[in-house]
């Protein structure tokens, strides 16, 4: 499904306790999820932590398609590898400005309805979000999407499949950074992995 495609199909909105209440029930099969977009994202909006979107089928405007929340955030180069910062280094041309950290957007919510899944939107939705950030309708600096993705192979493949890339290459790296004991790794593995998108990528 190409954005164009999908714009025509949906309608894009703010989410509030208003349009919540004329919509059906939004569930993508994920509890937490679900609770998120049903309760949560409204305190998360008063704190200022966050904006969560939704997309609705614009012949049925009472059926959300996909619901998603945006915060700032940056990656910060200190916390990296040698190795993981060079590759950072790499695509933001080397790091010539020796800057501490990069702008990003954080995408800490995505879901898509199940009753939509395996259709395209999903994807539609990522395409979206990369277009409206690297437009000129953002008004700040953004280099980078980032996302703290479920370690879950399904999930780690829709980020892939939407070109993202580990922040760290190993989970060694990543559970390091973030200050978890490493021999841990091999009972419990990390919940979830940092990923990105650089938006200087779409021209």
């Amino acid at each position: 499904m190409t954005l164009a495609d999908f714009l025509n199909r949906c309608s894009f909105a703010r989410l509030s306790s208003e349009l919540l209440q004329s919509c059906n029930p939004f569930k993508c099969g994920n509890e937490d999820l679900d609770e998120f977009f049903r309760e949560d994202f409204r305190l998360y909006g008063e704190k200022l932590l966050g904006k969560t979107y939704v997309f609705r089928l614009r012949e049925r405007p009472e059926s959300i398609v996909a619901a998603f929340t945006i915060s700032n955030d940056s990656i910060r180069i200190k916390q990296l590898a040698p190795e993981d910062k060079a590759k950072i280094e790499y695509v933001t041309e080397n790091g010539e400005k020796n800057l501490r950290r990069y702008p990003g957007v954080l995408v800490g919510r995505l879901g898509t309805n199940i009753e939509f899944a395996k259709q395209g939107f999903g994807s539609a939705v990522m395409d979206f979000i990369k277009a409206w950030f690297r437009s000129d309708e953002n008004k700040t600096g953004c280099r980078f999407i980032i996302v703290d993705a479920i370690n879950k192979p399904e999930v780690i493949h829709y980020y892939q499949k939407n070109n993202f890339k580990f922040l760290y290459s190993s989970e060694i790296n990543e559970a390091r950074a973030l200050g978890i004991n490493v021999k841990m790794l091999g009972e419990k593995p990390l919940h979830t992995r940092l990923m990105y998108f650089d938006l200087i990528d779409i021209k």
